[in-house]
C-alpha cells in the first residue's frame, strides 16, 4: 500500500528506474485509454467520458509527481517542472531525467532511493 500512496507525494527522491517505469507505461496505457474512451463516447455519448476525467486526473498528478522526485534526486528543486514548457531547453531536461544518474547518497531531499531499495532487501533476507 505505501509503494501505491508514493507514487502521488511529491516528497523524496526517484531513480531513473523508477521514472522509467512510471512514466512510459503510464503514458502507453493513457493513450491507449483515452483511445478506448473515446470510442465509447462516440458510441453512447458525453457521459461515458465522465470516469475518463478521473484516471486522467490522477495519471497527471502521478507523473507530476515522479518528475518531481526525480527532479529532486537529480538535485533540482521541483519547480524545474516548469522548464519543462521551455522550447529546446526542455529537450535538454527530459535527457537528464532519462539518462542521468541521481546524486549518491543523501541530499536535500531525502535519502539515495538506491540505497534505500537494497536496505530493504537485505534486511528482508536477513535471519
Amino acid at each position: 500500500m505505501d509503494e501505491l500512496v508514493e507514487l502521488f507525494t511529491f516528497d523524496g527522491r526517484a531513480s531513473r528506474s523508477r521514472f522509467w517505469l512510471v512514466i512510459v507505461p503510464g503514458i502507453a496505457l493513457l493513450a491507449l485509454y483515452l483511445l478506448f474512451f473515446a470510442a465509447l463516447g462516440e458510441l453512447f455519448g458525453p457521459i461515458v467520458l465522465l470516469p475518463m476525467l478521473g484516471v486522467v486526473w490522477a495519471g497527471s498528478w502521478m507523473g507530476l509527481a515522479v518528475i518531481v522526485k526525480r527532479l529532486h534526486d537529480l538535485e533540482r528543486p521541483g519547480w524545474h517542472f516548469f522548464l519543462l514548457g521551455i522550447p529546446v531547453y526542455n529537450l535538454y531536461l527530459w535527457l537528464l531525467l532519462l539518462c542521468r544518474g541521481g546524486t549518491v547518497g543523501r541530499n536535500v531531499y531525502g535519502p539515495d532511493p538506491f540505497l534505500r531499495r537494497r536496505r530493504c532487501r537485505v534486511r528482508a533476507h536477513s535471519p
